[in-house]
């Protein structure tokens, strides 16, 4: 299990691929689990229990067919379990840096600097984010950069998009 948490580290670093991880179910259900479990927490944090367990299943559920459709798109669904290996682990990295970014929305209403810190620091591990999902596209798909960067703004905006038409913000 060292051996994945180092491979995902790397991954996230943007120095190997979703090629360093086996191809597991056993690894898939467990990575699974640990990301539903963080997006539950962020959901919480973020929502307290508004349709908590909607959420939190509607995010997994989209997360894997996003990326079930774009690997059958393109005939790669041999890596598949890999490349959701990756995905989810490397979200589940960055959960406890969402969750202090969450936990200073609080502070940040009453004091500047944090709130700018916080919208900063925000900003940077969306884009941090971004170049992982493209970073594992590139090798998944084997395609340019370019072209995983555009793949992968798409499937963050699209997926934000349709968790928040289905769980709109009370105003």
């Amino acid at each position: 299990m060292t051996q994945v948490l180092i491979s995902l580290i790397e991954i996230a670093r943007l120095r190997r691929d979703p090629s360093v991880l086996p191809a597991s179910i056993a690894l898939l259900v467990l990575m699974g689990v640990a990301y539903a479990g963080g997006s539950a927490v962020q959901s919480w944090l973020v929502h307290e229990d508004d349709r908590l367990l909607a959420r939190t299943a509607a995010d997994l559920g989209l997360t894997f067919a996003t990326f079930w459709l774009v690997l059958a798109v393109t005939r790669r669904l041999y890596r598949y379990r890999q490349t959701m290996n990756a995905v989810l682990g490397t979200s589940v990295l960055l959960t406890p840096l969402l969750m202090l970014l969450i936990a200073l929305q609080q502070p940040a209403d009453v004091y500047y600097p944090v709130k700018l810190l916080a919208w900063a620091a925000s900003i940077a591990v969306i884009v941090w984010y971004t170049l992982i999902i493209a970073h594992i596209l590139k090798s998944a798909l084997e395609i340019g950069f370019v072209t995983s960067v555009a793949i992968a703004i798409t499937t963050v905006i699209a997926g934000n998009a349709v968790l928040v038409s289905l769980f709109p913000v009370a105003a």
